[in-house]
């Protein structure tokens, strides 16, 4: 403690030295000045924009939470999910969309057909997400039974 008290003295009387200096002093204050505006309005910008982002951030929550309350009051008929699920997982199809079925019951997605496990993986989340969807069941498609050949 006795020995911070004479070093921020001398430092404190360093910059006075340095600042009040009749040469270069002027110079060395506006550049102060200018360095303590800069920072300061880059804080107030960086400032109001972390306040923005946390007010975008809370009207989204309100809103998915209302969106939440609502799709529990809402009953969506099957044809709609269905189409909305169809729409929803176009994207993420990298074969032709009509190698397996899709069933809406009462709000349980039945996924029917010829879908790769990884696929089945990617999708899974995204349906479940979706208002309306009570349940998400993948059907095993009916086993294929080789013809017998025909002797000629």
């Amino acid at each position: 403690m006795k020995f911070l008290r004479p070093v921020s003295l001398l430092a404190l009387g360093a910059a006075a030295m340095y600042l009040l200096d009749p040469r270069l002093g002027h110079r060395r204050r506006a550049m102060l000045r200018d360095r303590l505006k800069s920072g300061f309005k880059n804080g107030l910008r960086e400032t109001q924009k972390y306040g923005r982002d946390l007010s975008y951030r809370a009207r989204g929550l309100f809103h998915r939470v209302g969106d939440q309350i609502q799709s529990g009051r809402q009953d969506i008929p099957d044809s709609v999910l269905e189409a909305r699920i169809r729409s929803k997982i176009g994207r993420y199809l990298d074969h032709h969309p009509h190698t397996f079925d899709l069933v809406v019951n009462h709000g349980n997605v039945f996924i029917r057909g010829q879908i790769s496990d990884a696929l089945y993986q990617r999708i899974q989340p995204v349906i479940r997400e979706m208002p309306g969807v009570c349940s998400i069941k993948r059907v095993a498609p009916p086993p294929i039974v080789p013809s017998e050949k025909i002797s000629a």
